[in-house]
């Protein structure tokens, strides 16, 4: 018998996500964090990047930027300021935005550094 996570996705505008996972990867601020069945409690802030939940035969993967994870007593909970499935995501529109940006002055990509990182990390998502 596999043990599982209770696991939930949430945003301030819907719930994303909600099922059991066999395992989990989550992108926090400094890194990402691995859970499995009887992690040790644990709440650490969200980064901008990919979310990935296996189950015994998929692996559903997410986007996330900021917010924060929790786990305890096997409920694995993301609190996300904002969220999407890769479904979501068109590959194309983001490649085009990407593109946009590296034909900005140097001056100007600085400005918008931190959107082309989030945009690469949803490229990284809907690319799976």
């Amino acid at each position: 018998m596999t043990m599982k996570l209770n696991c939930s996705i949430l945003t301030p505008e819907r719930t994303l996500y909600e099922g059991q996972v066999e395992f989990a990867i989550v992108q926090a601020h400094d890194g990402e964090i691995g859970f499995l069945y009887n992690h040790a409690p644990l709440v650490s802030e969200l980064g901008v990047g990919e979310v990935r939940l296996r189950t015994a035969n998929t692996t559903d993967f997410f986007y996330v930027e900021g917010g924060f994870v929790e786990i305890k007593e096997n409920d694995l909970i993301l609190i996300c300021e904002q969220a999407m499935r890769k479904d979501e995501l068109v590959r194309s529109e983001i490649e085009y935005k990407i593109n946009d940006f590296t034909k900005l002055d140097v001056k100007e990509r600085m400005k918008l550094d931190i959107e082309l990182r989030k945009l690469k990390a949803r490229l990284k998502v809907a690319a799976r």
